[in-house]
């Protein structure tokens, strides 16, 4: 293999690990009433040449839940979150802070996929 394929493998390799698309995270603690946790991110980063480093701790995590009309009446289902589950974390294209009001917004374009972008999207165990 040529070094010209091997630095553009390399390169690729980097890009794709760089991008947070989803990943288990371990629950801290979590309010109810707000609908947030603290989670710890189960996968570490490495950067070459270096040991691997634990993510840091995510805070004000949103929680999904599901809105449903069951027998004509609409209900919320909260999910059952508990210190120590480990939940799957779902990351956002963009940051989400500005677009959670409601309102059409243009996000920085400098940060993708970034780990404040974490969404729980449910409870593995």
């Amino acid at each position: 293999m040529s070094e010209d394929m091997s630095f553009f493998r390399k390169f690729k390799q980097d890009i794709l690990l760089s991008i947070n698309t989803s990943m288990p995270a371990k629950v801290i603690s979590y309010d109810k009433a707000q609908r947030e946790a603290k989670v710890q991110p189960l996968y570490k980063s490495k950067e070459k040449g270096r040991e691997p480093v634990t993510l840091p701790v995510l805070e004000s995590v949103p929680v999904l839940f599901q809105r449903f009309e069951v027998d004509g009446v609409e209900r919320e289902y909260l999910p059952v979150i508990r210190a120590g589950d480990i939940v799957l974390l779902s990351f956002s294209q963009r940051e989400l802070d500005d677009a959670l009001t409601g309102q059409p917004a243009y996000p920085s374009p400098n940060r993708l996929f970034p780990l404040t972008g974490a969404v729980i999207v449910g409870v593995i165990t």
